[in-house]
């Protein structure tokens, strides 16, 4: 029995990294069930551990919505339970069973990489179909790439494109910066692989903020191979990122062209009727936000802003924009001010200076948080399912396998 409730539990915390490839139910489900596993190994061993600072800490931001409804009697339970992942992962990988260690949860690494390839076969399937290859490269009058549309409307698995590039980004930098594991040609060539997939992933789905944020991430990694000690292989490398690009570049120039031009077209423009797109759009969200801003009450609008926003946008733009979806700030700085307030804001940037200050020696973990905060600026990156659980879920095991590195330096000594 015991041992059939092991190999359950390992695979459930595996299934923890396998998200990209289910839909939001079953992947709350997985979350619930792995829960429940490592609460029965806590009642088994009846050995509870000692609640810490940084344990707290890790937990913070589900605390900030959690004391913000009970201050202002804002009874959005729908809130809190949605930033749960904030609490329930650190505590899932404080309390984990011992036998889910370092070793272990650095296979789980593997298996996100390879269900993001997965899902990327699948979505290619799904689009080829009803569709050409060719018709991967069309974008559509509202400059928008047609395979990103059609596979947001049809596959299985709905995630917002911006999120899945997310997704493909951080897994190509675990496969850049993240190498203690290959200790086989398989390996590496398996991470070779990833890394091509997901950058044309990248480019097909051609979000504008996750490509500058992926050139950001080549240029750290190309700085990292120039103070290389192998100067030569460094420089095969550097080679290689350098023809890519230009290949990549070149196959995609019109959806690159387009999607980067209709800033400069669409800015000015102004939204009427069923004229809309993400550049005009996000500028009435700006002018919206600011609106709010200049009367911000103490502690925030709270789960009233997006009724707030929708108001101001009905007032002031001749459109159904805002009744066709839902548009949030697009940016979760403005978002924790106007839900908040400032000291809510404030809150969440002493989180991320902790994470920061926890994690100082670790550049894949650093890159990892800078990419979160870039994408913030322009998404709100933790207002989806997919953000919170990438986020949650690898800062916290990241956490784990620190401290197991911390062990190992620690016993050698």
């Amino acid at each position: 029995m015991d041992k059939a409730i092991k190999q359950i539990t390992k695979g459930l915390f595996l299934a923890l990294a396998m998200f990209p490839l289910m839909k939001e139910n079953i992947g709350s489900l997985s979350i619930i069930l792995c829960a429940l596993f490592v609460i029965y190994d806590v009642v088994r061993l009846k050995k509870p551990r000692k609640v810490t600072k940084e344990l707290l800490l890790f937990t913070l931001v589900f605390w900030m919505y959690f004391l913000h409804a009970i201050f202002t009697l804002d009874s959005s339970l729908d809130t809190i339970l949605f930033h749960l992942p904030f609490l329930i992962f650190p505590l899932l990988f404080f309390y984990r069973p011992v036998y889910i260690n370092a070793a272990f949860l650095e296979k789980s690494l593997l298996v996100y990489k390879a269900s993001l390839l997965l899902q990327c076969a699948l979505f290619l399937i799904t689009f080829l179909k009803e569709n050409t290859l060719a018709q991967v490269f069309e974008i559509s009058n509202e400059n928008i790439p047609f395979f990103r549309t059609y596979v947001t409307e049809h596959a299985f698995v709905e995630i917002h494109p911006t999120y899945f590039s997310m997704l493909l980004l951080i897994s190509l930098s675990l496969s850049l910066f993240y190498k203690y594991k290959e200790k086989s040609i398989s390996q590496k060539w398996f991470n070779r692989i990833n890394i091509l997939c997901a950058t044309v992933f990248i480019f097909i789905y051609a979000s504008k903020a996750v490509m500058l944020i992926l050139g950001l991430t080549v240029l750290v990694y190309v700085f990292q191979l120039l103070k290389s000690k192998n100067p030569k292989k460094a420089g095969i490398q550097i080679a290689g990122i350098f023809l890519l690009g230009i290949l990549l570049i070149f196959s995609f120039k019109n959806i690159l062209i387009d999607r980067f031009d209709e800033v400069r077209t669409e800015i000015n423009r102004p939204l009427v009727g069923d004229y809309h797109n993400s550049i005009n759009i996000r500028v009435a969200i700006f002018h919206c936000s600011k609106k709010l801003f200049s009367s911000l009450p103490v502690f925030g609008y709270g789960s009233s802003l997006q009724a707030e926003l929708n108001e101001c946008y009905e007032a002031n733009y001749d459109s159904n924009f805002y009744k066709i979806s839902t548009y949030n700030t697009h940016n979760y700085y403005v978002h924790l001010l106007l839900y908040g307030g400032w000291l809510f804001l404030l809150t969440f940037l002493l989180y991320f200076l902790f994470l920061f200050r926890k994690f100082n020696k670790s550049t894949i973990v650093l890159l990892f948080l800078t990419q979160v905060l870039l994408i913030n600026l322009s998404e709100n990156f933790f207002s989806r399912h997919y953000g919170i659980i990438i986020f949650m879920y690898f800062v916290t095991l990241f956490s784990v396998l620190q401290k197991e590195q911390v062990k190992k330096k620690e016993n050698i000594v």
